[in-house]
């Protein structure tokens, strides 16, 4: 269990934090740019300067005035720059971790093949992709055998496709490893696929903490997100030829973008945001719009510019239309009504 209590001043922003995490499962550190994000993950760490307590496991990491040096915490840290070393090829920037560390249980065969680096051991770190120098640097941080791990908006800079890819690496690696990690990021699809808890911030102060599909359904009256709402459904197939993987959503087919890296019969967990959702009153046809899911309005929430925000449930799951007021009369949406959710299956991507 890792439980931090920690205040710093920078300036005018101040940070005061009070966490508790259990030590499995992936925690996003989430919210918009400047709330605190990256602070809390380096003063964790060690790395920069806080007030405060923090205790891993049956391990004291901090208590002022006692601070131990970040080197003998059993922390690893991805950052968004890699911080591969260019002179080395990509086994001797693995192998300079290895030399380093402590034992653990963490093993390098492991480690490469989790992250299909084998053939890449003799190249150059200079001439990796964006995506290949991400899994070099993710296994680089597992090799100093951490005990939670770290990740500071890993994806950054990525292109959808490369995101994709990684995060399937993520929740692979994550789970067969069993390690704790702390997610930071700012993008609400990445967190709803990769994580299974929140830590919300906003200006340098934790305002929730709870399991992914409960927080983000509770930012949907805040202005930190869109809204929406997260989904989970299994894989039943993949359709290589149409680039399509088929999701079985409560016996509702949703078709999305291929996902190769999941296996079927995996579950997957996605962020659907409001305004890729549409509303119908009844089963429509010669549409380019895949995916028609059968629903109840659960709820409707008047917003701002004459939007409604409706509540649809779809078996044991809910998500979220967002549309005019004129349409909704024109509708004449009520709660209890039957609807169809149409979803396009580009929006899933």
């Amino acid at each position: 269990m890792l439980e931090a209590t920690l205040q710093q001043r920078l300036g005018d922003f101040q940070l005061d934090v009070n966490i508790t995490l259990n030590n499995t499962g992936v925690y996003a550190v989430f919210g918009p740019s400047g709330c605190g994000k990256t602070t809390l993950l380096k003063a964790l760490a060690g790395l920069t300067p806080a007030q405060g307590q923090i205790r891993f496991k049956d391990q004291c990491w901090q208590a002022t005035p006692m601070t131990l040096p970040a080197h003998e915490r059993a922390t690893g840290l991805v950052f968004q720059d890699n911080r591969l070393f260019p002179h080395l090829d990509v086994a001797g920037n693995l192998n300079f971790a290895v030399a380093r560390a402590s034992a653990g249980s963490i093993s390098y065969e492991e480690v490469i093949d989790t992250l299909s680096l084998r053939t890449l051991l003799p190249r150059s770190v200079t001439g990796l992709s964006g995506g290949e120098a991400k899994r070099v640097a993710i296994a680089r941080t597992l090799l100093s055998q951490p005990e939670l791990l770290m990740m500071d908006e890993p994806l950054n800079g990525l292109d959808q496709s490369s995101k994709r890819e990684i995060l399937g690496y993520l929740s692979r690696l994550t789970t067969h490893f069993n390690l704790p990690t702390l997610y930071v990021s700012h993008d609400i699809d990445e967190v709803a696929r990769l994580c299974d808890y929140m830590i919300v911030m906003a200006s340098g102060r934790v305002i929730d903490q709870d399991s992914t599909v409960a927080a983000i359904q509770k930012l949907d009256q805040t202005t930190i997100t869109t809204t929406g709402a997260v989904i989970e459904a299994a894989i039943s197939s993949h359709d290589r030829a149409h680039s399509l993987t088929h999701l079985d959503l409560a016996g509702h087919t949703l078709f999305v973008p291929l996902q190769s890296h999941l296996a079927v019969g995996q579950r997957m967990r996605l962020f659907l945001a409001a305004r890729d959702v549409v509303i119908a009153t009844k089963q429509t046809h010669g549409l380019s719009i895949r995916n028609s899911l059968p629903g109840v309005v659960e709820s409707m929430h008047a917003e701002a510019e004459n939007r409604v925000r409706v509540a649809i449930r779809v078996a044991d799951q809910l998500l979220f239309a967002q549309i005019t007021r004129h349409a909704s009369e024109a509708l004449s949406l009520r709660i209890g009504a039957p609807v169809f959710a149409l979803i396009k299956s580009v929006a899933l991507g």
